[in-house]
């Protein structure tokens, strides 16, 4: 823990190296130094249809970062900021660049032994 599944518009894969967005978040996650590092899970899915507005030329990234509950606020606004410093320069040219913190429910949450 944590998941961090990273959604984007299909079209900026010819903007910008999605391999060094997941490289960069996955960084922030660990930059943030509330998690074992070995124990982060970082991925990404194209989008191939979307729409943002009324502007076909708009693009978005969206983070959704799902972690154990306990952190708080102060911690989980620290991870946004990490993860956000890590990514910005990438995503600088992105119309919409948006990161989610969610709690996991420990009842709702199943991880087979290793």
């Amino acid at each position: 823990m944590p998941h961090c599944t990273i959604e984007y518009s299909a079209p900026l894969a010819e903007q910008l190296s999605i391999e060094a967005l997941v490289t960069a978040s996955h960084r922030g996650l660990i930059e943030s130094e509330l998690f074992e590092p070995k124990a982060i899970k970082t991925r990404v899915h194209a989008c191939d249809y979307y729409q943002i507005g009324e502007d076909a030329n708009n693009h978005f990234i969206h983070l959704n970062i799902a972690i154990m509950p306990g952190r708080t606020d102060e911690q989980k606004a620290l991870l946004l900021e990490r993860v956000y410093d890590a990514i910005a320069l990438i995503t600088a040219t992105v119309s919409s660049v948006t990161i989610e913190i969610v709690d996991i429910k420990q009842q709702h949450y199943f991880k087979a032994p290793f």
